[in-house]
């Protein structure tokens, strides 16, 4: 599909659902890589506790944000090949102009119990993102939904495999909301 120039007025027509972009079978894969995982200092070893933005130059823990993530590549993960390809359908199908060729790299997340992501943007100084992705791994959790200008709209019924695409500009302030059972898995990437 060629990419358009944006024309709809309606912010909810830019924030795009990518069904079954990856299969049951490779979500599983993931998560399982996943569950294996250490807790640790730095994402490239483990799990690390997600930081928030305080400034341009500056993230740190806060209570914004309570959630683990780690990071995937080449040599440190499974099903990278197919994640890959899940990211380039993307960057080739996402139907408005949006000028991107790479992304910042496969972060998985993992929100248990009580974690959230309280509303915010994900384009700003420090990081000038023109696309975010998140990719759902698992569905067998409650709460956790993605939010989108202060619940005016909400992503509820998503699917192992789900891709949800939108800008990451300061139009698309968006949340997870608190997990209350369960452990939600993602793969979230952002487009440069």
């Amino acid at each position: 599909m060629e990419p358009v120039l944006a024309n709809s007025t309606d912010l909810r027509d830019y924030v795009q659902i990518y069904q079954n972009l990856l299969a049951p079978e490779t979500c599983e894969q993931i998560i399982e890589w996943a569950e294996q995982q250490p807790d640790a200092d730095t994402a490239w070893d483990g799990w690390e506790v997600a930081k928030a933005a305080v400034s341009n130059t500056e993230n740190k823990v806060t209570e914004h944000r309570t959630c683990h993530f780690t990071m995937m590549g080449k040599d440190r993960g499974v099903c990278v090949d197919s994640i890959e390809k899940a990211l380039k359908h993307i960057q080739t199908n996402y139907p408005c102009q949006h000028n991107a060729t790479a992304h910042t790299g496969i972060q998985i997340m993992r929100y248990q119990v009580g974690h959230y992501f309280k509303e915010h943007i994900d384009h700003y100084g420090g990081a000038e993102r023109i696309l975010s992705i998140s990719i759902l791994l698992n569905h067998d959790y409650k709460g956790g939904e993605l939010s989108f200008w202060q619940d005016k709209h909400t992503l509820r019924y998503l699917c192992a495999g789900d891709g949800v695409v939108f800008p990451s500009n300061f139009c698309y302030p968006h949340e997870v909301k608190t997990i209350t059972e369960g452990i939600r898995y993602c793969i979230v990437a952002w487009m440069l």
